[in-house]
């Protein structure tokens, strides 16, 4: 039985250590979306701000045309790396809830043995008493 519980504890420290793990990639995978999601705000805002005035020059309105086109190219390509953060921040999410329930599984499992071991024990000084007492009382007739 010690053997059965130095296992578990050593399989709850591997679940525990992969929790960590899972929760600080968790946190630096949330960490990208918001800075992506700054990046389509601000670039939003350039785009936005960006206006052709009357009387502008042919040139320049053509400047702003290819600055326009290119903002909305950041835009998008943003918008992309944001979406593909996003799912990979879910799947991230689902393995920490599986792996925290491992752990938690495992965690009861070892209260259980530990619980076990522990009324094993009393049983075993409670038939040492009664004997004891037995004895005593065997004498003192």
């Amino acid at each position: 039985m010690d053997q059965t519980i130095k296992t578990l504890q050593l399989l709850k420290q591997l679940r525990s250590r992969a929790v960590s793990e899972l929760t600080g990639q968790l946190s630096q995978q949330k960490q990208l979306c918001q800075r992506y999601q700054n990046n389509i705000d601000a670039l939003t805002s350039l785009n936005d701000d960006t206006q052709v005035k009357p009387g502008d020059s042919p040139i320049l309105m053509n400047n702003q045309s290819h600055y326009k086109n290119h903002l909305r190219y950041l835009i998008n390509w943003q918008q992309q790396e944001f979406a593909m953060a996003d799912n990979q921040a879910k799947v991230l999410q689902e393995n920490l809830v599986k792996e925290a329930c491992r752990e938690k599984t495992v965690e009861l499992v070892l209260d259980e043995q530990k619980s076990d071991i522990a009324l094993e024990e009393d049983r075993k000084q409670q038939k040492v008493t009664d004997a004891l007492s037995a004895q005593c009382w065997l004498r003192g007739r």
